[in-house]
């Protein structure tokens, strides 16, 4: 039997040993016989022992090698043993798998063969750096699979030697972070698209701004188109009734007076004379109030404001109103406070005309005007004891062309009382009112002194 190198240098030596130191026939006595004999049976039971205990190790080492080679083939993560060429000394099943193809294809095949064009520079400069530092960083490829699909990969590694002929070489993990990848992919694209979101969330917001204004704007656009036409309207009626009215009294009165001038009936005129008076007035006033709303519908009504004495500025009102008074009817005025007021003489005028002429208008007694003019704010009370506003009706006061239901009989436009808050706000103030039916009304006024805030 063949004895391997180390059992076989032993043999020789020992050989040696016994040529150096032979033994005399007359030294073996049968008691050293027997000795030997017992010697050379205990050596050969521990030889027996050791080559049992050789066996079994060699048993562990070979299980111990195939649990290595399960552990290093079938590991999750492909494993390679590069050299400092790039070549392929060994690789385990997983990385074939990966790679698809054989191992046996692969052994002794340069890495790169597999590696994207334009990537094989990259990963030997990083080899030849591994093998300077010790250490492969981790880095990326794609790699290129034998059926032409390719994968991410991450590889890392260290560089060791092999102790029996001392070259080099670079264990390498290889990982597919294909779908690792993929995620940051789909997780880049779910961010973008969750920007894009917002952005068409802002802008439908943007958008809903914008209608909603627009929508506003042309409700206003219609909501003022329908009040024009509802002015229209309302002209229209009043212009064929209030408007005829004094027309008629008119080219009436003219004709009965030039009836009495042929007749030589001169004592008949002043009668037609006042009637003409009175429906020129009235044609005035119905002209007035629609130039008026005109003027405050437009804005450019402005409020210059002066100091003046309200003594005479109502004695100048009162004789303007002495013509529209009936029979027995009187103004009363009172006054409290300081007597020099500063306010805008104009459309304070055009307030108490409008409410004065109501109150003579709808009441057969004297009408009630009081002014307190304290604390830098002048309160005006008009009060009359005539018919009185429906409860019904009183909601709508203000609002154009109004006119309630027991003033049908009376010739009006309906837009007094809606000028009259208008005016008062321009001004600054505010008004209200306390009316029962058959009762009478009073209106009371209250107007700083002070400028209005501009907004």
């Amino acid at each position: 039997m063949a004895l391997n190198p180390v059992n076989k240098a032993l043999r020789q030596k020992a050989e040696a040993e016994v040529k150096s130191t032979p033994l005399s026939p007359l030294d073996l006595t049968m008691d050293k016989v027997k000795s030997l004999v017992h010697e050379l049976e205990v050596h050969q039971v521990e030889l027996e022992m050791q080559n049992q205990e050789l066996r079994e190790t060699q048993q562990l080492l070979e299980k111990s090698r195939d649990e290595y080679s399960d552990l290093f083939d079938f590991a999750p993560v492909g494993y390679l043993i590069i050299d400092e060429k790039g070549t392929i000394a060994n690789i385990n099943l997983t990385a074939c798998h990966m790679l698809g193809v054989d191992r046996l294809q692969l052994k002794g095949k340069p890495f790169s063969a597999y590696l994207m064009i334009g990537d094989a520079n990259s990963f030997f400069l990083n080899l030849r750096r591994a093998f300077n530092t010790g250490i492969l960083e981790n880095i990326e490829f794609i790699i290129h699979r034998k059926d032409n699909t390719n994968f991410n990969a991450q590889l890392s590694g260290t560089v060791d030697t092999n102790p029996n002929d001392n070259n080099r070489f670079c264990r390498i993990a290889m990982q597919d972070i294909t779908e690792i990848r993929n995620m940051e992919i789909l997780q880049v694209r779910q961010e973008d698209l969750e920007k894009e979101n917002i952005k068409i969330e802002k802008y439908n917001l943007e958008l809903e701004k914008v209608v909603l204004e627009r929508t506003k704007e042309l409700s206003e656009a219609l909501e003022s188109e329908k009040d024009i036409n509802d002015m229209k309207s309302a002209f229209i009626s009043i212009a064929s009734h209030e408007l005829r009215t004094p027309v008629t009294i008119i080219m009436s009165s003219v004709i009965l007076m030039e009836k009495f001038i042929n007749i030589g009936d001169y004592n008949k005129l002043d009668k037609y004379i006042q009637r003409i008076k009175l429906a020129t007035t009235n044609f005035t006033s119905i002209l007035d109030d629609f130039l008026s709303l005109e003027k405050l519908e437009k804005g450019i009504v402005r409020v210059k404001k002066e100091t003046f004495d309200m003594f005479e500025f109502i004695r100048l009102l009162t004789e303007e109103m002495d013509s529209i008074l009936k029979p027995e009817q009187q103004i009363l005025y009172s006054h409290e406070g300081n007597p020099s007021t500063f306010q805008n003489q104009k459309i304070l005028h055009n307030i108490l005309v409008n409410l004065l002429t109501n109150a003579i208008k709808y009441s057969e007694t004297d009408v009630i005007l009081n002014t307190i003019n304290n604390n830098g704010e002048l309160n005006i009370f008009v009060k009359d004891k005539g018919i009185g506003i429906p409860q019904e009706d009183q909601k709508n006061l203000f609002k154009r062309f109004f006119r309630a239901e027991n003033v049908r009989d009376f010739q009006g436009t309906g837009l007094g009382l809606s000028i009259v808050k208008r005016y008062v706000e321009l001004l600054g103030g505010s008004i209200e009112y306390v009316s029962a039916l058959n009762k009478g009304s009073t209106f009371k006024i209250q107007l700083p002194e002070r400028n209005p805030p501009l907004f």
